[in-house]
């Protein structure tokens, strides 16, 4: 009986379908969909196949999946922000001779397109005597609001 009612839900289906749809050039591949889609009803409900069509398959991802992507991309970009500043401050203090051990780089990533470095960490080691040289060279190299550490 389950296939009886399928089969007549489908005609109707295609019929109503049919009428919807107004001639045009298209109408021959519009009729041949509509057969297609037809043909395939009858053979689910011939085989005895229910399609399950369960909402949950298809929810967009979760908001902390998303989050977690999120996180990620910003430590990367973060992780590529102190390694070419870091770079750039080597080669600045290179240039005057002075070579520091550690140079660490504070970074805050706050939002979309909002990227600050905050601080900049500098330790010289056995160059500590060249303190003053490095942080007037930083100083007059870099924006006001970034503060300079040097030890």
């Amino acid at each position: 009986m389950k296939f009886l009612s399928t089969i007549c839900v489908a005609a109707i289906a295609s019929a109503l379908f049919k009428i919807l749809v107004p001639e045009n050039k298209y109408s021959k591949q519009i009729s041949l969909l509509t057969a297609g889609v037809f043909l395939l009803i009858a053979v689910t409900a011939f085989a005895g196949i229910e399609p399950q069509l369960d909402i949950s398959e298809y929810e967009k991802e979760s908001d902390s999946t998303i989050n977690d992507f999120s996180s990620g991309v910003n430590e990367q970009l973060r992780e590529e922000v102190c390694k070419k500043t870091e770079e750039k401050i080597r080669d600045l203090l290179a240039e005057k001779e002075i070579y520091p051990e550690q140079v660490h780089i504070i970074v805050n990533i706050s939002g979309l397109y909002s990227i600050d470095i905050t601080e900049i960490r500098i330790v010289l080691g056995e160059n500590s005597d060249r303190e003053t040289d490095a942080r007037e060279l930083l100083e007059s190299e870099l924006p006001q609001n970034i503060k300079i550490t040097i030890t």
